[in-house]
């Protein structure tokens, strides 16, 4: 499938059994196979070649198996890095996502399961590759101080935002409509136009990151595990890193990654809490929640938008800002707006 039986894999594993058990079903399906037992081993296999992909085991191996994978996302961006892991190595495997692995497989080992997952991690490295491509190439315009070159960026990650939701019909118009309520919110307390603007484009972008995660944890209708958890955590990493490449303003790219921290602390990805938060993250948090509660949703049907304003309202100084809250609610009572026009 795909690129999958073309590529080159390095399976970094302790267990010598399990080497040569996945090294033999990725070899029958003709992938080319590297096997090494721990992380200098790997990374000298790394000095010596060039990996499309790189199986890391965790559950075994410590602050070794992240320290690894940390480096290889350094030294190695070409590579895509996944990480495998046993049940209790969540907090293991989240660092992991947050130091640049693309997805986590838990063990033991389905063979199948493997396959299609490095398969899919290697159509999200091929996705993200050619976004990389067309951003070297924008930004040697814009060193040029050509404008065009930041409208042409903002196009195609807009383009693959829509891209994104338009596999799901519950989210399909997420971001925009999370990017007028944001607007809305900004202007109620007086926030000047310009970074209104910023708001509303980060609020346009905020769950590109999600190109990371998998399908079957986005779209899953009952709850999610804590393994899954921990993945849906990484979107506004993932997404910084999509973003914080030299053509968006800092403080934008800012807003994505901190949109779910809580204002009381307790948030991902950092933990930040009250004026420590972007103020446009604490806008796009109220406004991302509202408009999820006023969606139906795979696990849920939509909330009336009075009822949504009461949940808000309860955890407003928890997981929202009050100001903030009672800034919307004012928004939706007042003259047809963005809130009227959803």
């Amino acid at each position: 499938m795909g690129q999958g039986p073309r590529a080159k894999v390095l399976l970094v594993e302790s267990d010598r059994a399990v080497r040569v058990l996945l090294a033999r079903v990725l070899g029958d399906l003709g992938w080319v196979v590297e096997t090494a037992p721990d992380a200098p081993a790997a990374l000298a296999a790394c000095r010596r070649s060039s990996f499309a992909l790189a199986l890391v085991d965790v559950s075994s191996r410590g602050q070794e198996g992240q320290g690894l994978v940390a480096t290889l996302a350094e030294r190695c961006p070409e590579t895509a890095v996944v990480v495998a892991s046993g049940p209790e190595q969540a907090p293991a495997a989240m660092s992991c996502l947050r130091a640049g692995a693309y997805d986590r497989i838990a063990k033991p080992f389905d063979p199948d399961e493997v396959v299609l997952r490095l398969e899919r991690a290697l159509e999200r490295r091929a996705l993200l590759s050619a976004a990389q491509q067309q951003r070297r190439q924008l930004e040697s315009k814009v060193r040029q101080g050509t404008r065009t070159a930041r409208r042409l960026f903002l196009g195609a990650i807009k383009s693959l935002c829509s891209a994104l939701e338009a596999k799901d019909d519950y989210t399909r118009g997420h971001s925009e409509r999370v990017s007028r309520l944001a607007g809305r919110i900004a202007l109620e307390i007086g926030t000047g136009a310009e970074h209104v603007r910023h708001i509303r484009l980060a609020g346009r972008l905020h769950d590109i990151g999600k190109i990371g995660i998998r399908e079957s944890v986005l779209l899953k209708p009952g709850s999610l595990t804590p393994e899954e958890y921990s993945q849906i955590q990484a979107h506004p990493v993932i997404g910084e890193r999509i973003l914080g490449q030299g053509l968006l303003d800092d403080a934008t790219v800012q807003m994505v990654r901190h949109h779910h921290e809580h204002y009381s602390g307790g948030g991902y990805p950092d933990g930040l809490g009250g004026s420590d938060i972007p103020l446009g993250a604490r806008i796009l948090a109220v406004a991302d929640a509202f408009d999820a509660l006023t969606s139906d949703r795979p696990y849920r049907g939509r909330l009336s938008k009075a009822d949504a304003l009461d949940v808000l309202r309860r955890g407003a100084g928890v997981q929202w800002q009050p100001t903030l809250v009672e800034a919307l609610a004012q928004g939706a009572a007042g003259p047809p707006g963005p809130l009227e026009r959803e």
